[in-house]
């Protein structure tokens, strides 16, 4: 219990400021101001402070003390001529009120008085503690009804599709409240090109030397983080938006459906993705096959040192034990290169088989529309779910746990139709487009690839053979798997065409398969 009869004698005080927020600091509530006023109340009342009797903080926390009040009252406690503490309010000393109570408490007991400077007011009596404590009460349920207001105002604007939080880098905004937009900056525009780049299959590593290149270097951490915010297709999903995915004001890097694309390729579920580095003289790394325990060939360096020189030679291995399968690289590459020379197209085939190209496709586009169809539906459907799960948990037929549960199955479920769906429209819209491209492919794909770089090769690699190419260690040659069932289609044009002209086909079937 607190003897209110013992106060320390004298009028040296001690002067406590403190701001939790810029907003405060901004709005009349400065450090300055708070000291102007216990200033003038130690003037007037005859109480006498040094330089080194200020204590506060510059936005100090509203729940905790900190570091500074807690030294104050340790100056307090050691120096007992300290009689005083002025404050220009109650609540300037914390606007949590337990803790600020104990504080009032354990000054009292000490025999230290506090004055609130602006009013007047005292914790001599018990009267006067009576008042600080109510005071130091009402700022804080003030101040939670001003967080309340905020975070509910923030909520909304979310919800309505304006992001007020700090944008991620690559954006700047424009705009308040529920009319502001999210644009993309310069950097914006590089991470436009990441996510292309990522949808064409390059690495990470790969996409950082592109952006280092272009000015912006950034770390691997950073750039993954990107890739997998929501953000940058245009999507706003965070505690503000109870974590539903919401369309946001903002100018999308990527589409959405190309956004879950890059989920996908960094999930590993696609062949396109790897995380494995590969050296620009041994392409066929991993995609090159042992037939014989289906292990995929690494590969490695020997060097050959004589009196004034020193050659490296490359060469692909099985590592599987007992196996001892070891190809040369210049004899993996020579026979890979005949392989795929067996594929190119005749010239007198082109014509037809442009034509046949057109008719599959169109027969290929009736398929995709009925598949769209059937996709948009579905998608439909499950909006519709989700406005249901809201509406039942706005009325409290289910509680909150219930509703995350089933907004997150829906979402999900909403995603991969949406991704189904992005393929089926990307497929239709390019149809036409990509047939000058199958048929210069399929005219010169050997040639391609020997001219090409890693990138490429890895590329036509996948294109041809997704699943990879065996390699036959008894016959010394390839003998494939599986292949892009468009070359399936372009032998059998290709015989075709042969035994109408009373020509011999061989000379268009591929040797290796």
């Amino acid at each position: 219990m607190i003897d209110y009869k013992y106060t320390r004698e004298g009028k040296h005080c001690f002067i406590w400021t403190r701001v939790s927020t810029k907003y405060q600091q901004d709005n009349g509530g400065s450090l300055e101001t708070q000291k102007e006023i216990c200033e003038n109340y130690a003037e007037s009342n005859g109480y006498t402070y040094q330089e080194t009797d200020f204590y506060g903080g510059k936005h100090e926390s509203a729940k905790t003390p900190g570091k500074m009040v807690t030294e104050m009252i340790r100056q307090v406690k050691k120096n007992t001529g300290i009689s005083t503490v002025l404050v220009s309010e109650f609540d300037r000393l914390s606007r949590n009120t337990s803790q600020a109570a104990k504080m009032l408490d354990d000054l009292r007991a000490l025999g230290v008085v506090v004055i609130a400077a602006k009013y007047g007011l005292s914790t001599r009596t018990k009267e006067g503690m009576l008042m600080a404590k109510n005071s130091i009460t009402y700022a804080e349920w003030d101040n939670q009804n001003r967080v309340d207001k905020f975070v509910d105002g923030k909520s909304a604007c979310m919800m309505a599709g304006a992001y007020v939080l700090p944008v991620p880098c690559g954006y700047y905004k424009e705009g308040k409240s529920r009319n502001t937009w999210c644009y993309l900056n310069e950097q914006g525009k590089l991470i436009k090109k990441a996510f292309s780049w990522k949808l064409q299959g390059l690495s990470s590593a790969e996409i950082l030397t592109k952006l280092s290149a272009r000015g912006w270097d950034t770390s691997k951490q950073e750039l993954h983080k990107i890739l997998v915010n929501p953000f940058y297709a245009g999507k706003i999903k965070n505690r503000h938006t109870r974590y539903e995915m919401v369309d946001g004001q903002i100018e999308p890097a990527v589409t959405y459906e190309d956004f879950l694309r890059v989920q996908k390729i960094m999930s590993g579920r696609t062949g396109k993705y790897t995380h494995r580095r590969y050296k620009p003289d041994v392409p066929l790394t991993k995609h090159v096959v042992c037939a014989v325990d289906g292990t995929p060939f690494t590969s490695y360096t020997k060097t050959k040192k004589t009196k004034n020189s020193c050659h490296y030679y490359d060469y692909y291995k099985c590592n599987k034990a007992g196996c001892k399968t070891n190809v040369s690289a210049k004899e993996l590459h020579e026979k890979y290169e005949r392989c795929l020379s067996h594929f190119n197209l005749p010239a007198k085939l082109l014509e037809r088989f442009t034509s046949v190209i057109l008719e599959l496709l169109s027969d290929y586009k009736t398929e995709i529309t009925d598949n769209v169809t059937q996709l948009k539906k579905r998608l439909t459907e499950t909006d519709t779910n989700i406005k249901k799960v809201r509406v039942r948990y706005a009325t409290g037929d289910i509680d909150k746990e219930s509703r995350d549960i089933a907004l997150v199955e829906l979402q999900s479920r909403k995603d991969a139709i949406t991704l189904e769906l992005g393929n089926w429209n990307l497929n239709l819209s390019n149809l036409e487009n990509q047939i000058p491209a199958i048929v210069a492919t399929a005219s010169h794909i050997g040639e391609l690839w020997h001219n090409a770089g890693l990138e490429t090769k890895r590329r036509i690699q996948n294109l041809l053979f997704p699943e990879g190419i065996l390699w036959d260690k008894e016959k010394r040659d390839y003998r494939t798997n599986t292949r892009n069932k468009f070359f399936d289609l372009l032998d059998k044009y290709s015989i075709t065409y042969g035994d109408e002209k009373g020509t011999a086909p061989d000379e268009t079937v591929p040797l290796c398969g």
